[in-house]
C-alpha cells in the first residue's frame, strides 16, 4: 500500500510506527443523542440550543453535516455504513473532530500509531502495488503493518518488485499526504471489536466494526466486516499485540 510509505515519509515522526492504515470513505451513520442517522438535529434539540443548552455544538455541527453525510440518499444505506459515529450529545468529541475534515476529502485513510489517530488523504495517489492485494479488502493491506510485521525496507522492496517500471536505485514516487485531524492517544479510551445492530433496510442487520472510543464516551466505528475475526485482529494491532 503506497499510502503507508507516503505516510511514513511525510507524516510520521522519527521512530513512530504505523499500527494500521485503513482505507475508508468519509460517510457515516450517526448514533448520537440528539441527532438522526444522517447527523441532523432531532426535533426539539434546536429549541434546547436556543435556550443555551448545547450552544457549543452549533459551530461544530454546521460543518459536519455536509462533510460527513456526503449527500447520501436512502438507497445508499442498504449496505453496511462505511463507519458509524456514536456519542452522548451533538457536541461530543467524535462529532467535533470529524467536522475538521473538509467536504471534498471523501476518500482517505484512518491511520493509527502508538501516539495518535489521524485522517489522511493523498494527492496524485499511485496505483496499488497489485490488484490481488486490493482484492483482499481493507484488512489485507492493514495486516502488514502491525508489530512484528514486515520491516520498512521490505515494504519498499515489495512495492518496487510489484511495479517493474521502477528502476533499481530510483526513489519510488509517493503521493503527497495531508492530515485533516489528529487525535492524541491519551484522548482514546479504548479500541476494540464491536458488533453493531443496524436494523432493517441493510444488506445484513449486523456488522462487526473496529470501535475507537474517546474519553468523553463518543467515538467512531470503522472497517466493517461480516465476521468478528478481522475486527479482533485490528483491535490487537491497535494495542501492539500483533
Amino acid at each position: 500500500m503506497i499510502e503507508v510509505l507516503a505516510a511514513r515519509q511525510q507524516w510520521c515522526r522519527p521512530g513512530e510506527p504505523i499500527l494500521w492504515c485503513l482505507r475508508s470513505q468519509h460517510s457515516y451513520l450517526f448514533d448520537v443523542e440528539g441527532l438522526d442517522e444522517k447527523g441532523k438535529p432531532k426535533k426539539g434539540w434546536g429549541a434546547r440550543a436556543a435556550l443555551g443548552i448545547g450552544d457549543a455544538a452549533g459551530g461544530v455541527l454546521g460543518g459536519v453535516f455536509d462533510a460527513v453525510t456526503g449527500g447520501d440518499t436512502d438507497s445508499d444505506l442498504k449496505t453496511w455504513p462505511a463507519g458509524v459515529v456514536f456519542g452522548p450529545a451533538p457536541n461530543c468529541m467524535a462529532v467535533a473532530e470529524l467536522s475538521r475534515i473538509p467536504a471534498e476529502a471523501v476518500h482517505g485513510f484512518w491511520v493509527l500509531t502508538p501516539h495518535r489517530l489521524s485522517w489522511l488523504t493523498f494527492q496524485e495517489a499511485v496505483e496499488e502495488a497489485a490488484e490481488a492485494e486490493e482484492s483482499k479488502g481493507v484488512l489485507g493491506g492493514a495486516l502488514k503493518f502491525g508489530k512484528g510485521a514486515m520491516k520498512f525496507a521490505r515494504d519498499v522492496r515489495d512495492i518496487v518488485a510489484s511495479k517493474p517500471e521502477y528502476e533499481p536505485g530510483v526513489a519510488v514516487p509517493v503521493p503527497a499526504a495531508s492530515a485533516h485531524l489528529e487525535i492524541q492517544r491519551p484522548a482514546i479510551a479504548d479500541v476494540s471489536a464491536y458488533q453493531r445492530k443496524l436494523g432493517r433496510g441493510y444488506t445484513s442487520n449486523k456488522a462487526w466494526y473496529l470501535r475507537v472510543q474517546f474519553t468523553d464516551g463518543s467515538g467512531i466505528e470503522i472497517s466493517p466486516s461480516r465476521d468478528e475475526k478481522p475486527a479482533q485482529r485490528l483491535a490487537a494491532m491497535s494495542h501492539g499485540r500483533i
